[in-house]
């Protein structure tokens, strides 16, 4: 994503709204965006558990005037007393935006065609944060599948915010419903897999049948989210990468640590903003032991792993999200030029990473040849020579 502040301010005079208005902006990815929902339920497990899988992929119209809803939903969200507030106390003064279709994405909805070329795409599936939800991350989605991937994003049951199914029902986060939040939400993340290997070969119950590519698959997740994918792929080797968007669990550990003793199985990008020990929930002692912990996960990373730290003014856990974007200039929150900058550098690291590992390409910033000033890469993992 290329986007200067005076451009996202042009752009919004354009269409006639305010600069104050949050944009989406155009993502600057050959391809345009699709986008699908399926409601999916996992029959395997002790409880059946229903999940909404949205799929974002590449299509040939690439439009700017293109509009989507931000959050599929909101009406009926809106609708229902209990979610309504719930949804207005997250998104504030925007929610009326969300709402009206003034704040929107750039996916084509009602089965717009796939790209035509190439023949199958790489898949990234994607997890959210704690009560947050994968259209949240609109600006990075686009990104990716502007640039030719398809994205599964999990609407996780019980952990968004709120969750609307086609038929109107509408699940609110339930904290009593999470107890084993991390192990539940891997294995969403691997159902996911395992239903793309039952339908990707059905035309009529699957609009991307046979355009995935399911030995092209990456598993990345922001916070809680990036700990739902980490794990998956600590116990699925069908994933060929890892991408944890500042997923750290201080003081406890950068990854998760289960009964089994798990390591990841695939080449990692731990992706974080800097956290200095003074703004960590942890004593000094435990600050400590964290960071321990983490060297010796990330050390034990197969190789082509990396740990990249974002040092750019303004950078911190919510701007792996829009949610910075949503409020620019509010609530303590950069303005929009950082939040822009920011997410630049997000999005740049991300797409090195799968490229290299999902399609073969080549990745300056990762193996040195490039190097910005606000970023700080360690290769990590068994064979690192950095």
């Amino acid at each position: 994503m290329k986007w200067s502040a005076l451009g996202y301010v042009l752009f919004a005079a354009c269409i006639g709204q305010s600069d104050r208005l949050p944009r989406i902006p155009v993502p600057d990815g050959a391809f345009g965006i699709g986008r699908v929902g399926y409601d999916w339920i996992d029959t395997a497990r002790t409880t059946p558990r229903e999940l909404m899988v949205y799929f974002w992929y590449p299509t040939e119209d690439k439009s700017a005037g293109t509009r989507g809803a931000y959050l599929p939903g909101a009406a009926r969200m809106d609708s229902i007393p209990e979610t309504r507030t719930l949804m207005a106390r997250a998104f504030g003064d925007q929610w009326p935006s969300i709402l009206s279709g003034a704040i929107f994405s750039h996916a084509a909805e009602e089965g717009a065609p796939a790209a035509k070329s190439p023949r199958q795409f790489p898949l990234v599936v994607f997890s959210h944060g704690l009560g947050s939800t994968g259209f949240n991350y609109t600006c990075l989605i686009e990104d990716l599948v502007s640039r030719g991937y398809v994205v599964a994003a999990i609407e996780h049951t019980y952990v968004a915010k709120a969750v609307w199914f086609p038929h109107g029902r509408v699940i609110a986060r339930d904290e009593k419903r999470t107890a084993d939040l991390i192990e539940e939400g891997a294995a969403d993340v691997r159902f996911v897999l395992d239903r793309l290997g039952e339908v990707n070969g059905d035309g009529r119950h699957f609009l991307l049948a046979g355009r995935i590519d399911l030995q092209r698959v990456a598993a990345m997740g922001h916070s809680a989210g990036a700990e739902f994918a980490a794990r998956a792929c600590q116990l699925d080797g069908r994933f060929k990468a890892c991408v944890d968007l500042d997923g750290g669990m201080v003081p406890v550990a950068a990854l998760p640590v289960a009964a089994d003793g798990a390591t990841q199985k695939q080449p990692l990008l731990f992706l974080e903003a800097d956290h200095p020990e003074k703004g960590m929930a942890a004593t000094h002692e435990q600050a400590l032991e964290y960071l321990k912990k983490k060297d010796e996960q990330l050390r034990s990373c197969p190789a082509g792993s990396y740990a990249v730290v974002l040092k750019s003014p303004g950078i911190a856990h919510p701007s792996f999200s829009d949610v910075p974007l949503l409020f620019a200039g509010q609530n303590g929150y950069p303005e929009t030029d950082v939040v822009l900058h920011n997410l630049d550098l997000i999005e740049a690291f991300t797409r090195e990473f799968l490229g290299r590992n999902l399609k073969g390409e080549k990745a300056p910033l990762l193996d040195g040849s490039k190097r910005l000033p606000e970023a700080t890469v360690q290769a990590v993992g068994s064979g690192s020579r950095r």
